[in-house]
């Protein structure tokens, strides 16, 4: 019951009770514009509904959203997993969208059975894989460099 009086929850709740009589009095404007003869707001009459549906739906999804809790009471971004700690290793994940966007989106399988590391991959990561990576950061890197350089016009 907690989970429905959070700062977030109770934001989404408020903005969704906003949305609603905005979309009721949408569907009402547009349905009498339609009888009107503007045959136009016929969609308009049928899109409004569809979006206070849509907006309940994803007020439901936000509101029953599981966060992603690691191992050890670690948080997402916290530093785990060779984070900013200067460790240099490489984590099976990386290839998946970075290391706080994996961790905080892919928990489901252990890729690293020593620190307990969870993400997409099934399989630990082969020398010949940590080696591509350190290579493709690298680029990654040299372009980032060249691209914040001074702008020519």
């Amino acid at each position: 019951m907690r989970r429905y009086f959070t700062p977030r929850c109770i934001g989404m709740h408020v903005t969704l009770l906003v949305l609603l009589p905005v979309f009721a009095w949408l569907t009402w404007w547009q349905l009498g514009r339609a009888l009107n003869g503007n045959t136009l707001s016929w969609a308009y009459t049928f899109l409004w509904p569809f979006f206070a549906g849509y907006a309940v739906y994803m007020w439901w999804q936000l509101v029953h959203d599981e966060r992603t809790a690691l191992p050890g009471g670690a948080t997402p971004g916290s530093g785990s997993q060779g984070g900013s700690t200067g460790d240099s290793r490489q984590p099976g994940w990386a290839l998946t969208g970075g290391r706080r966007k994996s961790v905080a989106i892919a928990a489901g399988s252990p890729i690293d059975e020593e620190t307990g590391g969870r993400g997409e991959r099934y399989a630990s990561q082969t020398p010949e894989e940590a080696a591509e990576l350190v290579e493709y950061n690298r680029y990654l890197a040299r372009l980032n460099a060249a691209d914040s350089g001074p702008t020519r016009r």
